[in-house]
């Protein structure tokens, strides 16, 4: 259906201009537009477009700051690539972005790397770095001296196998990981913020997947926390994820011609997840993260 990474992510902030300091004056990103409502950040004019739509101060958030992975809905963390990621938290504590859990360690095949998950505290937007510590970089990955763009999306399933069929079948990606749920042998520090105690109690399982096969940007992933039996349950966030909320709640693929649209639409002849919207279409996961498909430069 579509053989490209997503154009954009689309943030709803309380306050664009410091929000994006994160990004501006960390990972040195530059403003590509700019006017009352939106403020569009991109990385070295490479990469996917971060897009800042600014909300009322009473807008529904997302996911506000204190949700936890085994909370499911929407998109829980935009993934960048990164280095020295101890410099990176401690920049960005007084620009409003605090970690989830100190910086863990984690080993996802041949790679060893340092991976922090960072909440802004008034949107409750996530951004997760990750630091590789022995493989390099893929050479398709742009350089960057601190943080580079964003390679995947995360959102958080009620029903992992559920929302991989919906990627699979729907919208015909290809998968990049489909792993059996993981299970630590010995208790650890977890980017998902699981209790260290419980890590070796509560499994977990994801899935990856891109338009087409083993795309290094343009990603999606899904994480199933498995934690209701160790009493991990809380809130539902499916329903909180519209283009009115606080925090990341879609990405948007921009069409490069009226037939490539036209396509997309003939494809997404589904009712229970397409509906339109004023410039596309506007498709739906299972646990409401958003994807938008348009014809044209709209927001």
């Amino acid at each position: 259906m579509v053989e490209k990474a997503w154009d954009r992510v689309n943030i709803g902030t309380y306050d664009n201009a410091e929000f994006a300091r994160l990004f501006t004056q960390i990972g040195g990103y530059g403003i590509k537009t700019e006017n009352v409502n939106t403020l569009v950040l991109q990385k070295d004019g490479q990469g996917a477009e971060i897009w800042l739509h600014e909300q009322p101060y009473d807008a529904v958030q997302a996911r506000p700051p204190d949700a936890r992975s085994w909370e499911p809905g929407c998109y829980w963390s935009l993934m960048v690539r990164a280095k020295n990621l101890g410099s990176i938290v401690e920049d960005a504590a007084p620009l409003g972005w605090l970690p989830k859990t100190p910086v863990a360690y984690i080993e996802f095949g041949p790679s060893k790397l340092d991976v922090v998950v960072l909440t802004h505290q008034d949107t409750g937007a996530q951004v997760q770095f990750y630091e590789r510590l022995t493989t390099p970089l893929p050479e398709t990955y742009p350089d960057f001296e601190r943080f580079g763009i964003p390679f995947n999306i995360m959102q958080i399933a009620g029903d992992r196998d559920a929302s991989y069929e919906f990627f699979t079948q729907d919208l015909g990606f290809a998968t990049w990981y489909h792993g059996d749920p993981y299970l630590s042998e010995k208790p650890e520090i977890m980017p998902l913020g699981i209790p260290v105690e419980l890590t070796t109690r509560v499994p977990y399982r994801a899935s990856i997947v891109s338009p087409v096969k083993d795309m290094e940007t343009g990603r999606f992933e899904m994480i199933e926390v498995m934690g209701e039996d160790a009493g991990l349950t809380g809130r539902n966030f499916s329903d909180q994820c519209h283009d009115t909320s606080v925090g990341i709640h879609s990405v948007t693929y921009v069409m490069d011609s009226s037939d490539a649209f036209m396509d997309v639409a003939g494809y997404l002849d589904s009712p229970e997840y397409s509906g339109t919207h004023a410039n596309g279409i506007r498709v739906q996961a299972p646990d409401g993260a958003g994807i938008f498909f348009v014809e044209d430069d709209n927001p």
